[in-house]
């Protein structure tokens, strides 16, 4: 069984133990009466029955779950990650997921390996692509500007890099 994280736990939004999530996740509807797993950095983890969602912002979300009730709980629960199956969110033919990205090798559009991804950083406007580790990493936005293909059966990534990009 596959997880995939869907957003992190940031506060609580009311006094019943709602939850604010930031999540790159627009719409999670799906997940409602779903099982999910919440894990912090420490490995602790508990399973939790979501019982609403709602949209606060374009990358905030309001969770309720049956098993909390009030603030202190959910106070509890803040800086977990939560995570899902990834069989249950569904993609479209054109669609990935980030962490599908990892470990495939970048090239550029000659032809010259890069190194292999080993992260993508999620900020507010596009993920960006983290390749290889220390002074020779690269970081590439995930814009169609620079990523020219993605071949998931030969696991390779090309890019179009422009001068500077470069360590």
């Amino acid at each position: 069984m596959e997880l995939i994280s869907v957003g992190k736990i940031s506060g609580t939004h009311h006094l019943m133990g709602t939850l604010k999530v930031s999540s790159n996740f627009e719409d999670l509807s799906i997940l409602v009466g779903s099982k999910v797993i919440v894990k912090n950095t420490n490995g602790m983890s508990k399973i939790l029955t979501v019982t609403n969602i709602k949209k606060l912002s374009p990358k905030r979300l309001a969770f309720d779950f049956e098993e909390i009730t009030n603030k202190t709980d959910g106070v509890a629960l803040s800086g977990y990650s939560i995570y899902v199956r990834k069989d249950i969110l569904g993609l479209e033919e054109d669609e990935y997921y980030a962490s599908d990205i990892i470990g495939m090798m970048a090239v550029t559009v000659e032809g010259e390996k890069l190194g292999e991804i080993v992260d993508v950083m999620e900020t507010a406007g596009h993920d960006i692509y983290i390749i290889g580790k220390g002074k020779d990493e690269i970081m590439v936005p995930s814009v169609e500007e620079f990523v020219k293909d993605i071949d998931f059966e030969k696991k390779v990534v090309t890019f179009d890099l422009i001068e500077g990009m470069r360590p």
